[in-house]
């Protein structure tokens, strides 16, 4: 049961990731903007704005796994309209637009895959199992993440456009098959009113003053991944000078990096004091990134700058949602990991448009700088304001 649901989360992880990937270098070769490739990435998340409570309490009251499908069968959807759109040259170089509602289709779809993907945890296992598996879901997250640059290049190197949409929207639906294959029962549901509970859910959050202090260090380490998502693409073309297939090869170096660090923390499940190795790895993260620009003469320190970088990072990402899983009653699951998932994306989301911003002002290396200096400056302080994160995980 087990294995066809993490065959089905592979699937659309992967596909999810492609799409954004994908998205974005096509953004790039339409429009001279990067501001634009930021509003692309930003629509994807968009929806997570007036979906995520919604989706968190229907993840709470209902069925996870049909949500889950139907929330995918929506993703296909926007990777089946890029596909049309690009046939019908709707959208060609000097007309981006429509590729936004893709972007918002997608991002319907995310609003409820992201948290619904772990909050199936819950139903599917015992509560003492939900941390072990939480990791590898996470890696799994991680392991889609850093592959999809490079079967996405891979594709483009071959394929138009119009086909990589076609293959990400074929690998949604698969995902969904294998989804549905799983026998789900639902436990420990809210019974109360169908509104959104946002009330139940901050009362829950002032007694959980650990969850609150890890949303909020989350919100501060994805910072640097609206830069990552909008303009390492651009960068790899235009200051490495490589092509679809390199650069899809030399991000996933850091794709590599996230899933090992993810797996790594197996190795650290059992530690005390894994909050001074959240703030650790952030803070050393953050000066690699700021490094990445003045290693642009060489190809190697780059891959393992990134490789390094990606490492860091996925012990961060991974360490983060596994502790909120072992912090959370199942009947408010669904509710505090949509709250995570906004987080989670929609903070890269604005960090995005505002690196496309600066970007097309001065530059991506000094962007790339400035943005690993300011997030390490906000690490530092929360490191000294979060006594829960220090001192009980």
């Amino acid at each position: 049961m087990i294995l066809f649901y993490y065959l089905s989360s592979i699937l659309g992880l992967l596909a999810g990731n492609m799409f954004n990937y994908t998205a974005i270098i096509l953004s790039q070769s339409i429009s001279n903007s990067d501001t634009f490739s930021g509003w692309v990435f930003f629509f994807v998340c968009f929806p997570l704005l007036f979906l995520s409570f919604t989706a968190g309490r229907l993840l709470d009251k209902y069925s996870r796994k049909w949500l889950l499908a139907a929330a995918q069968i929506s993703m296909a959807c926007g990777s089946g309209f890029a596909a049309l759109a690009l046939h019908l040259e709707w959208i060609s170089p000097g007309k981006p637009y429509l590729l936004l509602v893709s972007s918002v289709l997608s991002g319907i779809g995310l609003s409820f895959v992201m948290p619904g993907r772990f909050a199936i945890l819950g139903d599917l296992l015992e509560h003492s199992k939900i941390g072990k598996h939480s990791v590898w879901l996470n890696t799994l997250v991680l392991f889609g993440y850093g592959l999809a640059p490079l079967v996405a290049g891979y594709f483009k190197e071959y394929f138009s456009f119009k086909y990589v949409f076609i293959s990400i929207g074929s690998a949604y639906v698969l995902s969904v098959f294998f989804l549905i294959l799983i026998p789900v029962q639902m436990r420990e549901r809210s019974q109360a009113s169908s509104g959104p509970g946002i009330s139940e859910l901050v009362a829950y959050l002032k007694n959980s003053p650990l969850v609150s202090q890890f949303l909020l260090l989350m919100g501060a380490v994805v910072l640097l991944v609206g830069p990552v998502q909008v303009l390492l693409p651009k960068y790899a073309k235009e200051i490495l000078g490589l092509g679809e297939g390199e650069r899809g090869a030399l991000l996933s170096a850091l794709g590599v990096g996230l899933v090992i660090g993810g797996g790594a923390t197996f190795l650290l499940h059992g530690l005390k004091k894994k909050g001074h190795i959240l703030f650790g790895s952030a803070l050393f993260s953050c000066f690699l990134f700021s490094l990445i620009p003045f290693l642009a003469e060489s190809l190697v320190l780059t891959s393992v700058c990134f490789f390094v970088f990606g490492f860091m990072t996925g012990v961060i990402i991974t360490l983060i949602p596994a502790g909120i899983q072992q912090n959370t009653e199942n009947h408010i699951r669904g509710r505090i990991l949509s709250l995570y998932s906004l987080v989670f994306l929609l903070v890269p989301a604005f960090s995005g448009i505002l690196s496309g911003f600066f970007s097309d002002r001065i530059g991506i290396p000094s962007t790339f700088v400035w943005s690993g200096f300011l997030e390490m400056g906000a690490l530092i302080y929360l490191s000294w304001r979060m006594d829960q994160v220090r001192n009980h995980y």
